[in-house]
């Protein structure tokens, strides 16, 4: 898997993120010269500011995990922030990997970009089905932008373009701020403190697909092998009720809390469910942590990191 980076001059924006941050450390112990950068080191939304940046550092392979977002709440009160921004990223970023001179661009994308209502579970044709989750409608059609472009580019320049499409992210590393929390974070964050109940937003129904770092990276490099302007959906073909999720976190955290569920707060996507078949076949690669191995995972670090 790791053959191709070997060496290679990689470049990973959102490097400071929880993604790229696992991704940077992988590549490096695998033997690739690794520049990561983050919001601080280049302003993405600013086409000249990124044209002189990739132009700098020349890289061999464009690792581009760089987003503005957050959580379901986060996208509910930043629409525009959600959109505008990552329009403008991902269009600069796509243009320079060329310009400079990269010989493979890894967009990575999220489950987001499937639509609301589909059938389940969703295979990569699916992106173009309807109007993704309301919710974070903005930012998922920025996604689906980035690929479309990606598509256009493998076809009129030849410029090898991969879309990895991955799942709900967890794991060490992660957020620990309640505002940019995704779920299991979220949820870690509040088990932490909760003396009583555990409440969790919406009704406890919806049902996500989640996917530990260290396979979503592993998945990701994998992409690298895969046919120009393809998306590969990165998960587990697995999908947890965010009841059973909560349940599974105090077991294991407090298994004296009680679950208590606030139907004012939105549920999301009732259910998404990724068909990882696709990258299986053509790359080789599957996930190999299930959820309540990973959880405990994520628990040990947190434990560790907040002073337990």
């Amino acid at each position: 898997m790791y053959a191709e980076v070997v060496g290679k001059r990689i470049l990973i924006t959102g490097a400071t993120g929880f993604l790229g941050r696992s991704l940077a450390a992988c590549l490096q112990a695998n033997g690739a010269i690794v520049t990561g950068v983050g919001s601080k080191d280049c302003d993405l939304r600013d086409r000249l500011q990124t044209l002189e940046m990739f132009e700098r550092h020349k890289p061999d392979i464009v690792f581009h995990c760089a987003v503005q977002g957050g959580g379901i709440g986060w996208m509910k009160d930043h629409p525009v922030e959600s959109g505008q921004d990552n329009y403008r990223i991902n269009i600069n970023v796509l243009e320079a990997s060329r310009l400079c001179g990269a010989d493979s661009f890894v967009g990575v994308s999220s489950a987001c970009v499937y639509p609301k209502y589909g059938s389940l579970p969703y295979r990569e044709s699916a992106v173009w089905g309807g109007y993704p989750e309301p919710l974070n409608g903005p930012y998922a059609l920025s996604k689906r932008a980035m690929m479309d472009l990606g598509q256009a580019y493998a076809k009129q320049y030849k410029f090898h373009c991969v879309f990895p499409i991955l799942a709900n992210l967890y794991g060490p590393g992660d957020h620990l701020s309640s505002e940019r929390a995704h779920v299991i974070a979220d949820l870690m964050l509040r088990a932490k403190v909760s003396r009583d109940v555990l409440s969790v937003w919406g009704t406890g129904s919806a049902e996500r697909e989640f996917l530990y770092i260290d396979d979503a990276v592993q998945g990701i490099v994998a992409t690298l092998s895969g046919e120009s302007g393809g998306f590969y959906n990165v998960g587990t073909g697995i999908s947890t009720p965010i009841r059973n999720l909560a349940q599974l976190m105090i077991d294991i955290i407090n298994p004296n809390l009680q679950l208590a569920f606030d139907s004012t707060k939105p549920d999301g996507q009732l259910r998404k469910v990724m068909d990882v078949s696709k990258l299986e076949q053509e790359c080789g690669w599957k996930a190999k942590i299930l959820l309540d191995e990973g959880l405990k995972r994520t628990w040990e670090w947190y434990s560790r990191h907040k002073g337990e």
